[in-house]
């Protein structure tokens, strides 16, 4: 099950990427692996986990995966 993200994992990551070359930001080799993980970790869109790891939206992404949650469980009480 994946977890919801916080703005500490968001942080997280996004500080491992500063310690990778920056490649331009592409998303190859090691920023490819850690985009890969935190999309598996927290159930996101690739662009979500771009942009997190960049260090962009990292609040408005945090928001919706609570939004999530909170609707996933509105649903699962509704059964």
């Amino acid at each position: 099950m994946a977890e919801v993200l916080t703005r500490k994992i968001a942080n997280e990551y996004r500080d491992r990427a500063r310690l990778l070359p920056p490649n331009g930001l592409q998303d190859i080799g090691d920023r490819r692996k850690l985009r890969i993980e935190l999309q598996s970790r927290c159930n996101l869109t690739e662009l979500e986990a771009v942009n997190i790891i960049n260090g962009y939206h990292i609040g408005d992404y945090v928001v919706l995966a609570e939004r999530r949650k909170r609707e996933k469980e509105k649903r699962e009480q509704e059964e």
